[in-house]
């Protein structure tokens, strides 16, 4: 899998969210990522979806991308996960 990002946006979500986008690629192996279309910002020429997962950089994450092409994850953004998306992310390994 190839990951691209604009350069622009990632330095904005280093300095809001002190998460940096090649630091995070790692959250695609969580075997017990929690995967969300994101349908509220997905649009007819972009589905966007959300990923909350570990990380070995950052522990629990919460990843906005696309899929642009085959084998392509294009980040949108970044943060570190909020209570609620840990809460979801344990629910799902709990079930899996």
């Amino acid at each position: 899998m190839e990951f691209t990002w604009d350069e622009n946006k990632r330095e904005k979500v280093i300095a809001e969210h002190k998460v940096d986008f090649a630091k995070i690629q790692d959250v695609f192996d969580d075997p017990f990522g929690v995967y969300i279309e994101d349908f509220k910002h997905s649009t007819d020429d972009e589905v966007r979806f959300n990923i909350i997962g570990q990380t070995s950089s950052y522990g629990s994450v919460f990843v906005v991308f696309v899929y642009p092409e085959e084998n392509k994850i294009r980040f949108i953004s970044a943060r570190k996960a909020e209570n609620w998306m840990i809460k979801e992310y344990e629910e799902n390994r709990k079930r899996l």
